[in-house]
């Protein structure tokens, strides 16, 4: 068994009496759908739910007890608590102190998940490493992540996002990290910071919760990644074209694949359709060779055939790039890179739905993503959402060939399948309420 506490060892941890039983667990769960047999059940209450109808689910299957706002004596024993999803963070921060191990915490305008994948990739070849599963980076995921940690475990690699300042020093309160980095800084989520000045404050803020012994990697080729770590007291490691890990060559091998030269590492061969992701390859090879680590290729290979990011494929005559989990301006921008850099002698065709979140700056951004994207040769732009008509308004002004605003998803695909007696290659992306991913669904279905 992983770890085990008792009921009482749950109260003191977040400050409460403790209850009558004695019982004992060795995880819990905030999901009555997935609890197991054993699990202590914390019922978090938001402003659109209510975790106490959920008690009795829980407890019908197999909880031990349940930490909710109410007691519900019918079903079983119940911990009260004014805020659940504080004690759940309370009860994580305690559960961390109980190690002491390697942990990074990690965050990013762009790329922080392949990263963190990436490094905890590299990590396993030698450590017992736990890992943020998934995005699940804010303040419910953290907490669930670090109850991973067990006495096995040697190393851990936590993923932290943040749309209001403050978050990300919260979570470094609960997760107690020992190094950290950032992947890059750049116009994300200012409806919530409202200027890039302070998304880059909110990102520094990852290296407040490092101690006097911490280690701090710095992104050389983001000037504003390059100031936090000027500002950072304990040990810097450099990564990018002016740092001690750098990229000395980078090509398209003839099997589609990309080779890296890597300082210190040598050259791997690595499928990665998005050029951006060299970055985040850096990145991991700079903790990497912090570590010890002396396997590259393969730990990297596999986990970027295992990427949930930035696929391609084949749907019909077109190749398909398909990044539909989410965008900003600079995500945005690698994926245009990667179109523009593919092998490919058919059509270039970009179907990009709103960036979300960017505030008042949204018309303009909207705009400067039509001008990159025709500079970058797509032949063919199609866009919806409120500010597509910012896009093709970009798109033309910098020259565009075609640039079309369409509504439904069914409809981009149809405008694609369109131009298929020349085929060519396709990017599709958008942030997540804009459900790109039914355009390549539309398109399947279309040559099925």
């Amino acid at each position: 068994m992983a770890w085990k506490y008792s009921l009482a060892d749950l109260a003191a941890a977040i400050g409460i009496d403790p209850p009558e039983t004695g019982a004992e667990f060795s995880s819990v769960s905030t999901d009555s759908r997935t609890l197991r047999p054993g699990d202590v059940f914390f019922a978090l209450t938001g402003e659109h739910f209510d975790g106490n109808a959920f008690v009795e689910p829980a407890f019908e299957k197999g909880a031990c007890a349940a930490v909710t706002t109410r007691q519900h004596p019918e079903e079983g024993p119940c911990l009260i608590v004014d805020d659940p999803l504080g004690a759940l963070q309370r009860f994580a921060r305690w559960h961390r102190e109980q190690f002491t191990l390697p942990l990074l915490a990690i965050t990013g305008s762009c790329g922080k998940t392949t990263a963190k994948d990436l490094i905890a990739g590299l990590l396993e070849t030698k450590y017992k490493t736990i890992k943020t599963q998934g995005n699940l980076n804010n303040d419910i995921g953290v907490p669930l992540s670090l109850m991973g940690i067990d006495k096995s475990t040697e190393r851990g690699v936590i993923e932290m996002g943040a749309n209001h300042s403050g978050e990300i020093a919260a979570l470094c309160q609960l997760a107690r990290p020992t190094e950290s980095a950032i992947t890059m800084i750049a116009p994300a989520h200012l409806e919530g910071f409202g200027s890039i000045e302070n998304v880059a404050a909110a990102k520094a803020e990852i290296t407040q919760g490092l101690g006097p012994d911490g280690v701090f990697y710095v992104n050389t080729d983001d000037p504003r990644c390059v100031r936090i770590g000027e500002a950072f007291e304990g040990e810097c490691v450099r990564f990018g074209s002016a740092g001690d890990v750098r990229l000395e060559r980078r090509e398209t091998l003839p099997s589609g694949e990309t080779l890296l030269e890597i300082t210190h590492v040598g050259p791997l061969a690595l499928p990665m359709p998005c050029p951006a992701h060299a970055a985040n390859v850096l990145l991991a090879a700079a903790v990497g060779l912090r570590h010890g680590v002396e396997e590259f290729e393969a730990p990297l290979r596999k986990v970027l055939e295992s990427a949930a990011r930035f696929r391609a494929f084949r749907v019909g005559p077109w190749e398909v790039l398909d990044d539909t989990y989410n965008a900003n301006p600079a995500s945005m921008r690698a994926a245009l890179d990667a179109l523009a850099e593919r092998p490919n002698d058919g059509w270039r065709v970009a179907a990009l739905g709103d960036m979300l979140e960017l505030g008042e700056a949204s018309h303009d951004l909207h705009r400067e993503l039509g001008r990159e994207a025709a500079a970058r040769g797509v032949s063919h732009l199609f866009v919806r959402g409120a500010f597509a008509g910012d896009v093709a308004a970009g798109a033309l002004e910098a020259g565009g060939a075609h640039a079309e605003t369409i509504d439904a998803h069914e409809d981009i695909a149809a405008a694609i399948q369109a131009l298929d007696a020349r085929g060519g290659t396709v990017l599709v992306k958008g942030s997540r309420g804009m459900r790109m991913e039914e355009v390549i669904a539309a398109l399947r279905r279309a040559y099925e």
